[in-house]
């Protein structure tokens, strides 16, 4: 698939001041982080923003598509929305949805960090509870 080194460019620029942010070149696209967080993605030459179960009702309201692959057996689709064509004609637009991908990807953070520490807590819990057996 090709990616638009134009468009990664210019959305990395449109960007700046959001946080720190890094790319990585993964699954043909390109994935952008920001505070190390994953964002956005650009695949076929698409800026799609990285949404949730509390973010995705913004995109489907502009009925942006959502990203999807061709997989066998059928099509898989992520959590990432098209962006919406503004916010390459306003900076404010761009931070905007880029803020919004953001917050999505800290929510999702903060619940899978409390599942791993719940199944800590859980394994912690196993190893020190007394073993139950028969007493003579």
């Amino acid at each position: 698939m090709p990616i638009s080194s134009d468009l990664l460019n210019r959305t990395l620029k449109l960007l700046e001041g959001l946080g720190p942010l890094r790319t990585r070149k993964m699954f043909g696209g390109v994935y952008i982080y920001c505070d190390d967080l994953f964002i956005a993605t650009v695949h076929d030459k698409i800026l799609y923003f990285k949404a949730n179960a509390s973010t995705a009702p913004a995109f489907q309201a502009k009925n942006l598509p959502i990203f999807s692959y061709p997989k066998e057996g059928g099509v898989a689709t992520l959590q990432y929305f098209q962006a919406p064509p503004e916010v390459f004609d306003d900076p404010a637009e761009m931070k905007l949805w880029a803020e919004t991908a953001l917050k999505a990807a800290k929510q999702d953070a903060t619940i899978k960090a409390a599942k791993r520490e719940l199944a800590h807590s859980r394994a912690i819990s196993k190893k020190a509870a007394p073993k139950q057996g028969c007493e003579d």
